[in-house]
């Protein structure tokens, strides 16, 4: 950041003016524990863009462009949404938006008829600022030979940035590619890389449909998905490119699989999605669907938001849509559901982080700590709206203590007629996990498998059985069991209540026994994480941080306070996981340092620092917050005199950044005279040789 030349000649004339360039880094914000209540609103064609913290959603009401913003999925359902371009009223759809960092603006793609009914192209817009929220300058078509629509961009795995769309020269919608030497010019003829061909992409025909393509990268790998099949049907579905060559621009490079995602009940015709990662890692499935069937491409659609898991291999794993009424949470953690169980009176039982009650039946007694189950008609109905998003890894774990071992009675159990998971014991003490019970839908594997490890009547046990998309192993007290079976799994999806206390598909085999703090989880948790939710062990505990406003060039140190609550309480080591360039952690004391360079100013940066203890195994904890840099001002100057061979001036500006004064005689070559952080604003300058040259210009330059 820096002033132009002052030109200092023999008339001593002074001309100031303003030279300013601030870049905006980009950061990734937190995603804060929150529920989505599915559907999230209505709505078409979802396109969301994740950047600095916040959700941007966009969508087309068929005239206006229209921007809705939240820090968390769930929170975009209640926040309002504002204008941001005026396209027309032609037809308008299918927008998205997109962040372009080499040009520092937002890019808008859309779909309108251009010419007259029929004669559908992308347009382009850009944001003449930093602000999705615009305004916005028109950049016209992006390709005008042949009917296009639901334009998208992606940068390829080679660091290259393309165009693909649907587009229909002789009648039937292909997907095309093309790349792009700019956000809104095309650099070659576009290449078709899909057309409906298989029976699930031309259901409904004609005209046979390949559309809404939507490209993401993860870890090398690039994928396009899209929806196939007429939106008019039920039946329209999304279908995945691979990039399993190295030329995306070649055809034979992509190779094809689906459908990944297909209708079930109350989500109808799920399709026209769009794939991010939020500010802590976890990727969505963002898409509308209708929840009765028969509706169409029509204003019934909704929108719908879950999450994608991704294999061994790399290849991500949308799942099945969930019913209706479906709770999803967002928390990293993944913790879906937790039963504490330590009421002493009532007939409910609370949860968290969300979802309603659990309601008691038949009368189980309240133990302080526990609820106690007969074995004979006692258990508690969860209700049917959670763990349905519980779809590829999981984490089943309560504390148990049982009066009479019998074969699958149900400690936890999703599902009345059908099952996904349970978590039951057998006769013989051991514990045992099902998987798939009676084929529930968009389930993929099954089976019944029991630990090695037995247990005792009427002693407590902490129990837990985790899988992580590949293998099956189980808790007993901490312990992890020998028997650790590799199978393939996929959960299905139910419309069904949730138990405990009992298992219902295929018979009513109750428990008889005492349970507590039971909890689902839709990820596999470590074993000193299962030892954490049993309570052997206790993580560090951070003290509540702030989200503090600095100013570039200031130093801000911050000491991120942690506690251990084991005793003797452990010793405490930390680490810097994310933060903004230039800063860093004593791995001793957790004190953050951090001095924002000039480029740095106005941004929003996460932090996260992580304290670990020296147990066995070491446990853990994570402090997320925001640094906010506030705008830097443009250096001034004032009051230059020439006195006795000697000029002078006075600089000012914000407190923090470096002052450099540089001086030139021809604008070309330019001669650094000093540098000052000085602790006082303005300060005062001068140049004793001034006089020395027949014209010297001079320019004051923020740094670092």
């Amino acid at each position: 950041m820096s002033l132009e030349p002052i030109r200092l000649g023999p008339a001593n004339l002074f001309r100031p003016a303003t030279l300013f360039l601030l870049s905006l880094l980009a950061a990734g914000g937190l995603v804060q524990a929150a529920c989505i209540s599915e559907p999230m609103m209505q709505g078409q064609d979802p396109q969301i863009a994740f950047k600095d913290g916040y959700f941007n959603l966009i969508q087309s009401d068929g005239c206006n462009l229209r921007l809705t913003r939240a820090t968390t999925l769930s929170g975009l359902a209640a926040a309002g949404n504002t204008v941001i371009y005026a396209a027309g009223c032609a037809n308008v759809w299918a927008p998205e938006i997109h962040w372009n960092a080499a040009s520092n603006s937002w890019f808008i793609y859309y779909s309108a008829e251009t010419g007259g009914p029929g004669v559908e192209r992308v347009h382009v817009v850009q944001s003449t600022g930093i602000s999705p929220s615009g305004p916005y300058t028109d950049r016209g078509v992006l390709l005008s030979s042949y009917w296009n629509i639901d334009g998208s961009v992606f940068t390829g795995t080679n660091g290259l940035m393309y165009f693909i769309f649907s587009g229909s020269p002789s009648g039937t919608q292909n997907l095309y590619i093309a790349p792009m030497s700019n956000p809104y010019t095309l650099s070659a003829t576009p290449v078709m890389i899909s057309a409906p061909t298989l029976a699930w992409e031309k259901i409904g025909t004609p005209p046979s449909v390949n559309e809404g393509p939507f490209g993401f990268v993860r870890n090398g790998r690039a994928f396009i998905v899209y929806s196939a099949s007429g939106c008019w049907t039920d039946d329209y579905c999304l279908g995945l490119l691979t990039l399993t060559g190295t030329n995306p621009l070649d055809p034979a490079a992509w190779t094809k699989t689906g459908p990944v995602f297909s209708k079930q009940p109350s989500a109808y015709g799920p399709g026209h999605n769009c794939v991010l990662q939020d500010g802590s890692g976890q990727w969505w499935n963002v898409y509308h669907a209708n929840n009765l069937t028969g509706q169409g491409c029509g204003g019934y659609r909704q929108l719908h938001a879950q999450r994608i898991f991704w294999d061994a291999s790399n290849t991500p794993y949308f799942g099945t849509p969930i019913p209706t009424n479906s709770l999803v949470v967002e928390d990293t953690n993944y913790l879906v559901a937790q039963y504490l169980l330590n009421s002493v009176s009532g007939t409910t039982a609370a949860t968290t982080p969300c979802g309603p009650a659990g309601t008691l039946v038949g009368s189980p007694v309240w133990q302080n700590p526990g609820l106690k189950f007969n074995g004979t008609n006692t258990y508690v109905d969860c209700g049917a709206i959670t763990g349905n998003d519980v779809q590829s890894t999981l984490t089943l774990s309560a504390w148990i203590k049982v009066n009479t071992f019998a074969d699958w009675a149900g400690i936890l159990t999703k599902g009345i007629n059908t099952s996904p998971y349970a978590m039951q014991i057998w006769h013989d003490g051991t514990l045992r996990f099902s998987a798939n019970w009676g084929a529930p839908a968009g389930g993929v594997g099954g089976g019944s498998w029991n630990s090695t490890i037995s247990m005792s009547t009427n002693q407590w046990h902490h129990v837990a059985v985790t899988y992580d998309g590949a293998t099956i192993r189980f808790y007993i007290n901490g312990v992890l069991d020998s028997y650790q079976p590799a199978v393939a799994l996929h959960f299905g999806v139910v419309n069904e209540s949730m138990t405990l206390g009992a298992d219902f598909p295929g018979g009513d085999e109750y428990f008889s026994g005492t349970i507590r703090e039971a909890r689902l989880y839709g990820r596999a948790l470590s074993g000193a994480e299962v030892n954490v939710a049993a309570g052997f062990t206790h993580p560090p505990v951070f003290t509540p941080p702030s989200n503090p406003t600095i100013g570039a060039g200031q130093t801000w140190l911050v000491t991120n306070n942690a506690t251990d609550a084991d005793v003797p309480p452990q010793t405490l080591s930390f680490g810097l996981l994310n933060g903004p360039v230039g800063s860093g952690v004593n791995p001793a004391t957790g004190l953050f340092s951090w001095r924002p360079k000039v480029s740095q100013a106005d941004s929003t940066n996460p932090v996260a620092i992580v304290a670990r203890d020296n147990g066995t195994p070491s446990l853990s904890a994570t402090q997320n917050f925001l640094v906010t840099v506030g705008p830097l001002a443009l250096p001034a100057v004032s009051s230059p005199a020439l006195s006795n061979g000697i000029f002078r001036m006075a600089v000012n500006g914000d407190y923090g950044p470096d002052y450099q004064v540089w001086s030139s005689s021809n604008l070309f070559d330019w001669q650094l005279l000093t540098q000052t952080n000085a602790p006082g604003l303005p300060f005062t300058w001068s140049d004793p040789n001034a006089t020395n040259f027949a014209s010297r210009f001079y320019r004051v330059v923020l740094s670092p």
